[in-house]
């Protein structure tokens, strides 16, 4: 039963409410739906519970039933690590990724490039706006600098951890098509990032 004195009545129903959903956080995603009680108490305070014999005896009679759907408990907390099996390529690593939450793509990790890159292939694919976007920035790679122009996309996503509203530089830094671009420093740096080349695996932890 919840019930807090001294409440006036708008707050207790809030509160309580909130109490009740929040108890039904680990449901079965099976169970579309559940039951809770309503009852009011003699100074007019409304309570809820999913437990009959938590309502005095008096008021049962009066308490009434409700459906409270299951998908309004809590989404579990998006993952803070993640282990991401790499492939080489001569000294390169190269790892999968999502772009935009629909866009397969291979990266190139690069520590030295200030920016993330993409091909103009994938910049086709992800139907960016490159004609009124006419900014153009210098920046520094692995291999030296390049000019390119840049175009923000909603998020990139490795193993499940994601930067979101993130600047791309377009340009096409690898002749191989299979492989979508450079993985940089304004992705990277959000995370602390170790390669374990014995076991072909980067680990990135959020900071």
């Amino acid at each position: 039963m919840v019930d807090w004195p001294g409440m006036n009545s708008r707050a207790a129903i809030i509160l309580a409410a909130l109490a009740v959903l929040s108890s039904f956080v680990g449901w079965s995603a099976a169970s579309r739906s559940a039951e809770i009680l309503r009852w009011v108490d003699e100074h007019g305070v409304v309570h809820f519970t999913d437990v009959l014999n938590e309502i005095p005896e008096n008021f049962r009679g009066q308490a009434t039933r409700m459906k409270v759907d299951s998908r309004l408990r809590s989404l579990p907390a998006p993952p803070d690590k993640a282990s991401i099996k790499f492939q080489k390529r001569g000294d390169l690593i190269v790892i999968p990724a999502t772009i935009n939450e629909r866009a397969p793509v291979v990266f190139v990790v690069d520590t030295g490039a200030s920016y993330t890159t993409i091909s103009q292939a994938t910049a086709k694919e992800l139907q960016l706006d490159l004609q009124n976007n006419p900014k153009v920035i210098s920046f520094q790679t692995a291999n030296g600098t390049i000019q390119a122009p840049i175009a923000s996309v909603k998020s990139i996503e490795v193993g499940g951890l994601g930067v979101n509203d993130i600047v791309v530089a377009v340009h096409d830094i690898f002749p191989d098509p299979a492989v979508a671009g450079l993985l940089g420093l304004n992705f990277l740096s959000q995370f602390r990032v170790d390669i374990d080349s014995k076991n072909g695996v980067m680990n990135l932890e959020k900071k």
